[in-house]
């Protein structure tokens, strides 16, 4: 009778475990639901008596007709405004050539929440990718730090893994990003796998701090990529699992190109 229950305890043990991977690996499999890129371009009308005005999107009128209407003008609405209605943590939108990633970006109160929430605040397994919450956003930071999972079947971050080739980021070695009024690009100078540290996701520094960083960063690359610091450089990281070492990490360092 013990042997048989026994048996029972481990064959429901087993199910329950199979069960989970099995759930674990659809869900995964499952597409990350997030908002289309919107290249709206839809022109609002504003009469003289709105608060805010802007002289270089003003129109002309076509002919003398449009005379009566020369009190109003036009301007193009901001996409990110549709991002924001549907999640008011929305601060940008990452796009990285040759790769699955295409994302909006979020914003939470931790480092957790978005985990396990995609971009409209559901549960779900693949998270979203966030920016660190202690970054401000609209590159005001010296350093911003961009979150997202691994996940086997190319989504999120997975595609973080083809920057391990020298080959690919030589090829491959900007990241756009487009924050709420700035289309950002930055130049990789850097990547490699290492176990999670703090070092690694620092964002405040002092007098000539970022420069040291900086080449901290440079030095950690698996391959050399030609890169040079200048004053008041900007920068990105780029991090997602990496089960190559224990606790292991993909950064991917890059520096905002300015000119």
């Amino acid at each position: 009778m013990k042997n048989k229950l026994l048996l029972l305890g481990l064959a429901t043990a087993f199910l329950l475990q199979l069960n989970a991977v099995v759930r674990s690996t659809i869900e995964q499999s499952s597409t990350a639901e997030v908002p289309p890129l919107s290249t709206s371009t839809d022109e609002l009308q504003i009469n003289e008596a709105s608060f805010y005005t802007n002289d270089s999107v003003i129109t002309e009128p076509a002919a003398e007709t449009a005379e009566e209407e020369s009190d109003a003008f036009t301007f193009l609405s901001n996409p990110s405004s549709e991002y924001y209605s549907l999640n008011s943590d929305y601060v940008g939108w990452i796009k990285m050539a040759d790769t699955a990633i295409d994302y909006p970006v979020v914003r939470g109160q931790d480092n957790d929440f978005y985990l396990e929430h995609d971009f409209y605040k559901e549960e779900h397994i693949l998270g979203a990718i966030f920016m660190d919450y202690r970054n401000v956003g609209m590159g005001l930071d010296d350093h911003t730090i961009l979150y997202g999972h691994y996940t086997k079947t190319g989504l999120m971050f997975a595609d973080l893994d083809k920057y391990l080739s020298e080959e690919f980021t030589a090829g491959n070695s900007t990241i756009e990003f487009q924050d709420p009024y700035t289309k950002r690009t930055y130049q990789i100078f850097s990547v490699h796998v290492s176990p999670a540290d703090a070092g690694y996701i620092r964002t405040s520094f002092k007098g000539n701090e970022l420069a040291a960083y900086y080449e901290d960063l440079k030095e950690a690359s698996y391959f050399p990529i030609a890169s040079e610091f200048e004053p008041d450089q900007k920068l990105l990281t780029l991090i997602s699992c990496n089960y190559t070492v224990d606790d292991g990490r993909i950064y991917v360092h890059a520096y905002e190109i300015t000119e």
